[in-house]
């Protein structure tokens, strides 16, 4: 009686992680996709990717602790805020739990040797391997054949002769293998993690600044990526939505500590004050609502809670108070 061979592979949503999925299914692999939530991904729902392979989805959030990485990475950061090597270490660290929990042999990744210069290259990947405590059950289908022999390879659970050698930045390869699966439930190539985006870095490096380490949470990172963020001081920081839809995602932000002003009776930003709940914080976001609305008359109003319900103020009577 032969055993079936399982792994677990990280799914991002994007192109390489599925086309490595991919490659073992047609091995007659069974495949678990793992799927980690986090606040710096700009990827999609990768549900309807793994519906499309076929494999059951565990989706896990990567949480606080991630948040504490990205403060102190120990082989630092690339070229922003982006602390490749860390970030890798982490996931595969939070995979190997799953493993056990799923009967699987071995963990597989999208990754391809000398797409990414920091994390990505065959020094770096062999680092990672060691530190993770995996090394020799990380499989790389779309690089294998110019990495290491593993030990899936080995054992023979993997047929290494139906692996590949995809090598640098370009996709030609991936996107003509894309095609000839018929895989439609990608994201396009390119980067999936904002840490790499020069304008999130320095939103982030902002509020490392200005928020101590204890009290930053995922949710302040989450809150970087949406709409126009104000820092008026080091204590304060004011978010305004872009459109209707921002606004709504703002209001799922309120807390004790971030509170929601909103237009009232006219068209206009919503405004999440990080902050104090004090006249001065008020007044700042209400002047940026009517800077970034549409003519608004000062008889207009803006309207936000507290704890005995809700009060508000028209735009003439706070500017004055500005």
């Amino acid at each position: 009686m032969t055993t079936r061979i399982r792994a677990v592979g990280l799914l991002s949503g994007g192109l390489d992680s599925a086309l490595a999925a991919k490659l073992l299914l047609d091995q007659g692999i069974e495949v678990i996709g793992l799927h980690l939530e986090s606040p710096t991904a700009c990827r999609s729902d990768v549900h309807l990717l793994a519906s499309e392979l076929g494999i059951p989805l565990v989706v896990r959030a990567k949480g606080e602790e991630y948040v504490r990485l990205l403060r102190h990475p120990r082989w630092g950061y690339g070229r922003n805020m982006n602390p490749c090597v860390d970030c890798r270490l982490f996931m595969f660290r939070m995979a190997q739990p799953c493993l056990e929990e799923h009967g699987a042999q071995f963990l597989f990744s999208g990754e391809v040797v000398g797409q990414r210069p920091m994390s990505q290259t065959r020094d770096r990947m062999a680092l990672v391997d060691r530190q993770s405590g995996l090394e020799g059950l990380i499989l790389r289908p779309l690089s294998a054949l110019l990495l290491p022999e593993t030990e899936p390879e080995r054992r023979g659970w993997v047929d290494r002769s139906r692996l590949l050698a995809i090598s640098g930045r370009t996709r030609t390869e991936q996107l003509a293998l894309a095609e000839r699966y018929g895989l439609r439930n990608v994201q396009s190539p390119g980067g999936g993690c904002l840490l790499t985006d020069p304008r999130f870095s320095d939103r982030l490096r902002g509020l490392f600044e200005d928020v101590p380490e204890e009290r930053t949470t995922v949710d302040d990172l989450a809150l970087l990526r949406i709409g126009r963020v104000f820092r008026v001081t080091p204590s304060l920081r004011i978010v305004l939505g872009r459109d209707r839809d921002e606004n709504l995602r703002l209001a799922e932000f309120e807390t004790q500590e971030r509170w929601l002003v909103e237009p009232l009776d006219f068209a206009g930003p919503s405004a999440l004050v990080c902050g104090p709940r004090d006249e001065e914080s008020l007044a700042h976001a209400i002047e940026l609502i009517a800077r970034h609305a549409r003519a608004p008359s000062p008889e207009n109003a803006v309207q936000w809670r507290v704890e005995d319900g809700v009060r508000n103020r028209t735009l003439g009577s706070a500017a004055r108070t500005v």
